[in-house]
């Protein structure tokens, strides 16, 4: 059961999807988590959150004791609602409903295969709530065995290059989508308890459809400028030691999921499930 009131958030927009070497002193740095025996891939998850949220620090504490005990092979992100409007597209796209009626927090995990609404009273709680989703997810079986990694290079002025090398292991053509997560480490949003979140995300590097064969390689490859005009936004004051780029690649079949559910409103959502994550951080 969940404790405590759930927040939820209600707007009239139409639904929207969108859905290397040494450089400058500084070296490329691949994040490896070891996928255990038991887990058939890294899992991933969306932190759906807001500062003024009440019920949000715990799920946010949560995930992050759980990314630094190294328990599981599992990266997350924190779309901070009310602070950055690219998180707030990325958190609708979790809506199909005219209405875009979705609930603070709410963490997805693999693209929304499974999801949990609103916290419980204790940390502690929550965060076995989500460790058994976490577990749940890493026994699911990708649509076809994936190899990817990735590499970030700090150019300076807040420039970073993102490559990331996709190999479908299969022997299925495999369609989904590759997006590389920008996001702070510490984050420069505060929860409703005045800490940073972490893992906040700024903005996409790379967001495009993939289309790969059976036993090939794709390679993507940009540079993200923070210093641009990020939906009204810019970063100018970001930090090599403070970036994690985090690398999703879904699946493009939609399946249809339920999140919260509260009187007259419901949200429906399409899952796109993620196959594989990986992650990489430029360091000094």
């Amino acid at each position: 059961m969940i404790k405590g009131r759930i927040l939820t958030l209600l707007t009239l927009t139409l639904i929207i999807t969108s859905a290397l070497p040494l450089l400058n002193g500084l070296a490329e740095k691949t994040v490896e988590t070891e996928t255990s025996s038991q887990f058939t891939h890294t899992v991933f998850a969306e932190e759906c959150t807001a500062t003024w949220c009440p019920n949000c620090p715990n799920a946010a504490e949560a995930l992050y004791n759980i990314y630094e005990s190294g328990d599981y092979p599992f990266y997350y992100v924190a779309l901070v609602d009310d602070m950055n409007p690219i998180a707030k597209a990325r958190n609708k796209n979790y809506v199909i409903n005219l209405y875009k009626i979705y609930a603070l927090p709410t963490v997805y995990f693999d693209g929304g295969d499974t999801n949990i609404v609103g916290s419980k009273p204790t940390v502690q709680e929550t965060e076995a709530e989500y460790r058994n989703l976490i577990q749940q997810e890493g026994q699911r079986t990708p649509w076809q065995p994936i190899t990817m990694s990735s590499t970030a290079t700090w150019d300076g002025n807040a420039k970073i290059t993102v490559t990331v090398n996709v190999t479908n292991e299969g022997s299925k053509t495999y369609f989904g989508r590759v997006c590389s997560y920008i996001t702070e480490i510490e984050s420069r949003w505060l929860d409703k308890n005045g800490n940073p979140y972490h893992f906040g995300f700024l903005d996409f590097a790379i967001n495009k459809p993939i289309l790969i064969s059976p036993h090939k390689t794709k390679t993507y490859t940009t540079t993200w400028d923070g210093t641009k005009n990020h939906k009204g936004q810019t970063f100018p004051d970001i930090t090599a030691d403070n970036i994690m780029v985090i690398t999703t690649l879904s699946h493009w079949i939609p399946h249809y999921r339920t999140g919260y559910q509260g009187g007259i409103y419901k949200q429906r959502y399409f899952a796109f499930y993620v196959d594989q994550t990986t992650a990489s951080t430029p360091i000094l």
